[in-house]
């Protein structure tokens, strides 16, 4: 009988030699490359030397962790693979960024500076957890709170890459389980460029911090105490609940995806109670019901959650009741309109952001479908740990479907991120035991290499949309110092009470970053296309500044190909009467309207 394909420990020492060897030197060239300016693309603006050495070392990993028998070695190849994956989401860190990520990130700096001078307290946050872990690294190591803050969100990618593949080894068993897991959660198939990202946002921080609570759930079911019916408030059950409260810190609203999936083990526990079949796990409702108490309260008293549920609602009975067209259709029908017009589909756009997504989910599915046809070769113990799984993803839908037609935000997309990561977790299993099958065919010695290749061509694939660049039409969420410093001059030269527009980008966010979070209004404006030519007809109802940066001009001309604002527009502007410029730092230009 042939064997399945592996390498020999020598063989494997030389690979990890390689693959440690280009990671480093793929790390030491991108630190002697720093950010020099705005970057459009992370992609083309780090040396081609740096995502050489970073894919040869994922290769190399990948190659001993699926071809070696020496567990020992098979761990390095998963650490290595792990290093390959965090050098990519790091890059910002190790090529000297001053900070990454705009928008709402702009505002949690502003939370973290205020909570390192004291001027604020955690509980005024609705999500502290962010908060309060980067002001915590501000105040012991001594690096600002901007450095601080781009720190936490590859502190919860870690929790990714450790806890997901011990959820998937938690349910199915084995060293090829770990493995893969490992592998999978690799990719980090939940971010996304829409609206789960690798920069500083809660939401996004809580689905890679999910699988921890998941892992101990695992552990929890299986732990002594199933033949009581409510089990026990042990110092496991406290640890689960703990882990769970953290989630609410990070982000409420995917703290409540963490109960569903709680409330979705509890209904198949009960459904299944009355079932002959053997049932040896502990029940769930303790935890259960101690993390909605958590929940409740927290909600209960967190700023700004409340309207935000009650606006969701009036939406979604506006839908409903037809007095309003307002939702996901009108938006994605919007984003179509854009894409064609730069000469893109949403097609292309759709297969490169959610490509690998797709195929986790179809391997997913195939899994759920063949356990509940009891075509499975797993145990009846595995089996249910899989359909609480697809029963969690079953009670998150109608939850995508109140986000999607309730016009709130990007929220389905968020919603969506967060299934995915259950998704990951089926799909992993998935593909475990479909190894473990054609590991029993003719077909066994290609299995190992085959198999190591495609998670090669998977993580070239996803990491070519975890950060925003023209790839996906989008621009990179880089924030230099001098757009900081033009920034901090602005509003020094203004004051409080003057009138700042931005082009599509409202000033405010960055006041929040370096001044303060109050906003009396002033600063939230933007200029749209049809104003760009005509900017003196704003300043009828009084004297207004016009802010623009670097990252303006790159991501309108470049990223979007002139679709909102022409060269010519960029141009009309020093041509205006009544418009003048009162400083440029080379980056950051403001200009006086009246």
């Amino acid at each position: 009988m042939k064997r399945l394909a592996h390498i020999t420990d020598r063989s494997a020492q030389l690979l990890g030699l390689i693959g440690f060897s280009s990671l480093t030197v793929a790390l030491l060239v991108a630190h002697a490359n720093p950010a020099t300016g705005y970057e459009l693309s992370i992609y083309a603006s780090t040396p081609l030397w740096v995502w050489i050495g970073i894919g040869v070392a994922f290769l190399m990993g990948a190659l001993i962790a699926f071809l070696t028998t020496n567990h020992l070695y098979r761990r390095f190849g998963i650490v290595l693979g792990g290093a390959s994956s965090f050098a990519v989401i790091s890059l910002p860190v190790v090529r000297g960024y001053l900070f990454h990520g705009i928008h709402d990130s702009m505002t949690h700096v502003g939370v973290i500076r205020e909570l390192t001078a004291g001027t604020m307290t955690p509980y005024e946050s609705v999500y502290p957890g962010i908060h309060s872990v980067a002001a915590f690294i501000a105040g012991f190591t001594g690096l600002s709170v901007w450095e601080s803050l781009m720190l936490v969100p590859l502190g919860t990618a870690l929790v990714f890459y450790i806890f997901t593949p011990l959820v998937v080894r938690g349910i199915v068993g084995g060293e090829t389980a770990i493995t893969v897991g490992a592998f999978s959660a690799f990719l980090l198939v939940p971010l996304h460029q829409l609206a789960v990202t690798i920069h500083a946002h809660p939401s996004s921080q809580a689905i890679l911090f999910a699988p921890i609570v998941l892992y101990l759930v695992v552990g929890y079911l299986r732990s002594p105490g199933a033949e009581r019916t409510l089990g026990s408030l042990t110092a496991l059950t406290g640890i689960v609940v703990l882990t769970v409260g953290a989630t609410i810190l990070y982000h409420p609203m995917q703290a409540f995806n963490v109960l569903l999936i709680l409330a979705a083990i509890v209904f198949v526990q009960l459904l299944s109670s009355n079932d002959r079949s053997p049932w040896t796990h502990r029940s769930l409702i303790p935890v259960l019901a101690v993390s909605a108490v958590l929940f409740v309260a927290w909600i209960g008293q967190a700023p700004g959650i409340v309207p935000v549920l009650t606006g969701t609602a009036d939406s979604l009975a506006a839908y409903v009741t037809g007095s309003s067209s307002a939702g996901a259709g009108s938006a994605i029908g919007s984003q179509t309109a854009s894409l064609s017009a730069i000469g893109s589909s949403p097609v292309v756009v759709f297969l490169k952001l959610f490509g690998v997504s797709t195929l986790f989910i179809i391997a997913a599915g195939s899994l759920v479908l063949t356990v509940l046809t009891r075509s499975t070769d797993g145990s009846v113990d595995t089996d249910r740990m899989i359909v609480y799984l697809a029963t969690s993803l079953l009670v998150m839908v109608p939850v995508f479907g109140v986000y999607m037609f309730g016009n709130v935000g990007q929220y389905y997309f968020r919603q969506a991120g967060f299934m995915m990561f259950v998704v990951v977790a089926l799909g992993a299993i998935a593909i475990t035991y479909g190894i473990m099958a054609l590991s029993e065919t003719k077909f066994r010695v290609a299995v190992g290499p085959s198999v190591a290749t495609v998670f090669v061509v998977l993580f070239l694939l996803s990491s070519l949309v975890l950060f925003n660049s023209p790839y996906i039409h989008r621009a990179n969420q880089h924030v230099t110092d001098a757009r900081v410093d033009g920034y901090e001059t602005t509003f020094e030269m203004t004051g409080e009470d003057a009138i700042l527009n931005g082009v599509m980008q409202e000033p405010q966010r960055y006041y929040d970053a370096i001044v303060s979070l109050e906003n009396n209004g002033q600063r939230d404006g933007t200029v749209n296309s049809s104003q760009m030519n005509r900017l003196r007809e704003k300043a009828e109802a009084g004297d207004w500044h016009l802010i623009i940066s670097q990252n303006t001009y790159e991501r309108e001309l470049t990223a979007y190909r002139e679709h909102r604002f022409s060269r010519s527009d960029f141009e009309s502007i020093d041509r205006q009467i009544g418009v003048n410029r009162v400083f440029s730092n080379g980056d950051t230009e403001l200009y006086y309207v009246r």
